[in-house]
């Protein structure tokens, strides 16, 4: 899935804009202290969790 459509799904899901659903996630990842794009940290948890549960 890519990254609009994911924010286009969750945006539906949760009765909101897929603008706001990314909002949401970059401040999220801001006030844990990252400094990445969403796009970025959605790919590292992806891989982490393929390399700790799909193995």
């Amino acid at each position: 899935m890519n990254y609009k459509r994911m924010l286009q799904q969750v945006a539906k899901e949760y009765h909101t804009t897929p603008e706001e659903v990314e909002a949401e996630i970059k401040e999220a990842i801001k006030a844990a202290g990252l400094d990445m794009s969403p796009q970025l940290f959605i790919s590292l948890c992806v891989a982490k969790v393929r390399k700790d549960y799909i193995s």
